[in-house]
């Protein structure tokens, strides 16, 4: 029984090192952290009880102290069992150990589950008196999201209630009636050292899971984003502190959040200090900042009035521009009707167009330095929104209540409108191609080649991040906004409530509402968006291979509400291998669902006429665009349609006016919503071309196989993907044989051909 010692912040045991006995502590505390929890092992305690039934270290232990340990070799429960017959001491040394550890674990996965009901609990709390206080002060509440979907916790916890009963009153029990139970008994002890292994890893299990849960409520109190409860409970009193009655109010229920939010699991300390901090030294500031007031009781709410105002001041404009400004938006707001089509409501809604452009230049040029603009800010920005008037009352409040928790989504490119901007104006993203279809570098290479610009002044223009925000906001930003807007001729882009046709909550256009439609677009035609490239490797033997590479799309949402979208561009410059570009408006007035689909037609199309280059509608060098073109040109003397097809196909070009493109939009939507479900609504010829080149999952595959319509068309389709998993299969195990291994690249195209 050796004697070990460990100076402080040495490590005793690694997690996943082998069990190869016991390691009892004579001096020193030993520390174990659970997901940033620290357990003190002390005197008495025995490292690697718990784990005997596992044969591995399920922790990290550490020295938190200068540490010597006795050390009980062992290789099995059997030795164990050994050990207790033949020290009576160990007997009861070793259960009280493990009673102690059970206790610990046990105790800290109780005052979990009880931090996560008072969690639950007084979120929803707090939440409800912030808007009830909001509404009594006159002040448009923030939406928390996530907020109206939160439920108690409601997971399995794997600790039962008679564990906690059962260790509770042995631990209760005198120690002289612990000692007669124990000492000298290696049968019950050996037992109860079983089971009390087995119940600590239970009750390791419930902690972790009650960790996870508090982790994600903690982020309602206290998140990285700056919007949480903590923020709208201090904007609130920023707001009020001067408001009769409204201080004590407000400081009532922020109390509540200051006493559990300093300890609370997932929140970091030292973040809360600094919030904290600031809460306290602005609401002192605010305090100083005038008398008692009473609260407004009629007219908008406080935090929406002088909206247009906020925002002018924000820009910094000359008052030339402020005062032209407030008064065409006075002007237009008093319109009977802002959508007429006279002359001088059309020269009204140019100038403010223009108005509205400027402003906006200045108000982000202005937020790219400023990392907490005004809520008012956000709203202008990313809802064109500028006054509550125009905007209506209660839409006004709804755009106020989610701007600041409104955002994109980075790992889906999906983007606010200012997310976008800042992205190109930091380099992240390149500028969009502007309505001539001319990229940043062409237009850079045309300013020199008509001698607006130096060779010189040409290569700092291409690295010039100012410059590049500017041809984004002047060359596609209003072009954009006006498309995906939708009303061509009385377009304005200011935020105006008689463009809402539908509920503004119903209408927002969310990063999750995309993803669930294009999962379920890609769910059918699974290489939308997959693209051929040139695979070649030295080092794997591997000349030279197609392989096919997916690539989604950027997608960016405008400042309007609208009812179009817009498949801006396929790829970014002459790269290929590239993100294309949809926008779509932040308030959609039609379906969602439709709209991507057809979006995505059009990128199919506009992109195999990129892959083909000028030979995209040569039938020569088959491709989607050259047969369906083919298709639609002939279609009067193709003897495989019946008449009723032709005259069909006839009044399929009358709808789209002769535009190919439009007619094949039509023909992939049917091919989505219709023909996927064995529901035939295209020829044969259509469908043949779709299969081949918009083939569906083999799921889909496999559940039309059986339909006579579809059978010949899948079997063919089928056997070349078969010819080519088999020309991969051998490749790879060429590659395999020479090397050893296989690259990523090769075996994602064999997935690729089995899809």
């Amino acid at each position: 029984m050796p004697l070990s010692e460990f100076k402080q912040g040495s490590i005793i045991h690694k997690e996943g090192d082998a069990l190869r006995g016991l390691s009892l502590i004579t001096k020193g505390t030993i520390s174990v952290s659970l997901n940033g929890y620290d357990f003190k092992f002390e005197k008495g305690a025995a490292i690697g009880l718990f784990d005997i039934n596992k044969g591995a270290h399920s922790f990290t232990y550490t020295a938190g102290s200068d540490v010597a340990v006795f050390q009980y070799p062992y290789s099995d429960f059997n030795a164990l069992d050994v050990m207790l017959h033949d020290n009576a001491d160990a007997c009861q040394l070793l259960t009280n150990a493990m009673m102690n550890q059970v206790a610990s674990f046990l105790k800290y996965s109780r005052a979990l589950k009880q931090e996560a009901e008072s969690a639950d609990e007084l979120v929803m709390e707090v939440y409800e008196r912030y808007e009830n206080l909001c509404k009594q002060y006159s002040i448009t509440p923030k939406k928390l999201p996530g907020i109206s979907v939160l439920v108690p916790f409601t997971g399995h916890d794997p600790v039962e209630k008679w564990i906690q009963n059962y260790y509770t009153e042995i631990k209760a029990l005198d120690s002289h009636i612990y000692k007669a139970v124990f000492y000298g008994k290696p049968g019950i002890s050996s037992e109860f050292i079983r089971r009390g292994a087995e119940d600590i890893h239970l009750a390791i299990q419930s902690c972790a899971i009650f960790q996870q849960y508090l982790k994600g409520i903690s982020k309602f109190f206290l998140n990285d984003d700056g919007h949480d409860l903590f923020s709208l409970i201090s904007d609130l009193h920023f707001k009020t502190v001067n408001v009769k009655g409204a201080n004590e109010a407000v400081a009532s229920f922020m109390s509540m959040l200051m006493t559990l939010m300093p300890n609370m699991t997932g929140i970091d300390s030292e973040d809360y200090k600094k919030r904290l901090n600031f809460y306290k030294e602005k609401l002192e500031s605010k305090r100083g900042d005038g008398e008692l007031t009473d609260a407004p009781t009629d007219g908008p709410k406080q935090n929406l009035a002088d909206s247009l105002e906020i925002i002018l001041n924000y820009s910094d404009c000359d008052d030339e521009f402020r005062e032209k400004a407030t008064k065409l938006v006075n002007k237009y707001t008093k319109l009977p009707d802002r959508s007429a089509s006279d002359d001088e409501s059309s020269r009204l809604r140019r100038a403010l167009t223009d108005i509205f452009y400027n402003l906006y230049r200045l108000v982000f040029t202005k937020r790219l330095t400023d990392p907490s603009p005004p809520t008012i800010i956000k709203m202008f920005l990313n809802f064109g929104y500028v006054d509550a008037e125009l905007a209506g009352y209660e839409n006004a409040e709804f755009l106020y209540s989610i701007a600041d928790s409104l955002k994109g989504n980075d790992e889906l490119s999906i983007y606010t409108v200012s997310e976008w901007l800042s992205a190109i104006f930091i380099g992240k993203k390149e500028p969009s191609k502007n309505e001539f279809d001319m990229d940043y570098p062409a237009h850079i290479r045309e300013l020199k080649t008509t001698g607006k610009v130096t060779e010189k002044e040409e290569a700092a223009l291409l690295n010039n991040a100012d410059k590049k925000l500017q041809f984004e906001l002047e060359n596609v930003f209003p072009s954009v906004n006006k498309m995906t807007c939708g009303r061509i001729t009385t377009f304005c882009p200011l935020f105006s409530d008689n463009n809402a046709q539908r509920n503004l909550e119903s209408s927002l256009v969310t990063p999750e509402q995309i993803k669930e439609v294009f999962d379920e677009i890609l769910s059918i035609d699974f290489s939308a968006f997959y693209r051929g490239t040139i695979y070649t490797s030295e080092e794997y033997g591997v000349s030279r291979e197609i392989v096919n590479v997916e690539i989604k799309p950027n997608i960016i949402l405008m400042p309007n509400i609208g009812s179009r979208g817009a498949m801006w561009q396929e790829i970014e410059g002459r790269n290929r291998a590239t993100q294309s570009r949809f926008f779509l408006p932040v308030f959609l007035q039609s379906e969602l669902k439709p709209l991507i689909i057809k979006l995505v037609a059009e990128f199919r199309w506009e992109m195999c006429k990129r892959i083909q280059g000028a030979r995209w509608n040569d039938l020569s060098d088959p491709s989607l665009t050259s047969e369906f073109c083919d298709y639609l040109q002939f279609y009067k003397g193709n003897r495989e349609l019946s008449p009723e097809a032709k005259e069909s196909v006839k009044l399929e070009l009358a709808r789209a006016h002769n535009n190919y493109r439009n007619v094949f939009v039509s023909n992939y939507s049917d091919w989505l919503g219709y023909e996927a479900k064995g529901s035939p609504r295209l020829n044969k010829n259509v469908r043949r071309m779709l299969i081949t080149y918009c083939p569906f999952t083999a799921e889909t595959r496999e559940k039309l196989k059986l339909n006579s319509q579809y059978t010949d068309l899948l079997n063919k389709y089928n056997f070349k993907q078969q010819q080519r998993e088999q020309q991969l299969s051998r490749l790879i195990q060429k590659v395999q044989k020479a090397s050893g291994k296989v690259p990523d690249e090769l075996m994602g195209e064999l997935e690729f051909s089995k899809r």
